[in-house]
C-alpha cells in the first residue's frame, strides 16, 4: 500500500493538441509517451456505503491482467487528491473477497457489505503518460480521453492529471 498524490484537472479537447505540444512534454524522459486503453469497473452497494467511508473499489482491465483496487483514506481539496491505495491482481471482472480480506480495510469489507456489492459506473478510456522528472522527483502526466458510463447515461472523460511518483 502506498500513499497516491494526483492533481486532477478537466481539459477542453480543443486544447489537447496545445498539451501534447508542449516544450515540458517535448523533454520528457521517454522519447515518446506510452498510450493504452483502461476498462475499469467502479463497485459499491446501493446504499453508497463505500463512498460514504470516502472509499473506492475498482477493477481495472489493464491489457490481459484484471487490477483490483481500493483505495480510502486522505483528502480530496481543489482537485488535489492524497490517499492510500492498495492493488493486487486478480482473475477475471468481478472483485475478489479473498484477496479483499488482505486489505488495510478487511473490516470494511463484511459479508454483508460483500453481498451488496455491484457495479455502478463503467470507465472505458485511453491512457497517454509522459514521465517529466526533475531535480526533485518524477512526475507522471496522464491525459486521459473516454467516456463513464452509469446505468444509460454517458459523460466525456477529457482531463490531464499528473501523479507523484517520487520525490
Amino acid at each position: 500500500m502506498h500513499t497516491e498524490i494526483e492533481l486532477k484537472l478537466l481539459i477542453d479537447p480543443a486544447d489537447i493538441p496545445l498539451l501534447q505540444q508542449h516544450p515540458v512534454l517535448k523533454n520528457a524522459h521517454q522519447p515518446e509517451p506510452d498510450r493504452q486503453k483502461l476498462h475499469s469497473i467502479y463497485f459499491d452497494t446501493p446504499e453508497c456505503d463505500l463512498a460514504r467511508l470516502k472509499m473506492a473499489l475498482r477493477l481495472r482491465l489493464v491489457g490481459k491482467q484484471w487490477i483490483q483496487t481500493v483505495k480510502g483514506g486522505g483528502k480530496v481539496e481543489g482537485g488535489l487528491h492524497q490517499r492510500q491505495e492498495w492493488e493486487v491482481p486478480v482473475v477475471g471482472g468481478a472483485p475478489d473477497f479473498e484477496k479483499l480480506a488482505e486489505s488495510p480495510w478487511s473490516g470494511v469489507f463484511t459479508p454483508s457489505l460483500q453481498s451488496r456489492l455491484a457495479p455502478i459506473f463503467v470507465t472505458d478510456f485511453w491512457r497517454t503518460t509522459w514521465l517529466l522528472e526533475g531535480a526533485e522527483g518524477v512526475v507522471e502526466l496522464a491525459l486521459d480521453t473516454g467516456e463513464v458510463q452509469a446505468s444509460l447515461a454517458r459523460v466525456a472523460i477529457c482531463e490531464v492529471e499528473l501523479e507523484l511518483k517520487s520525490g
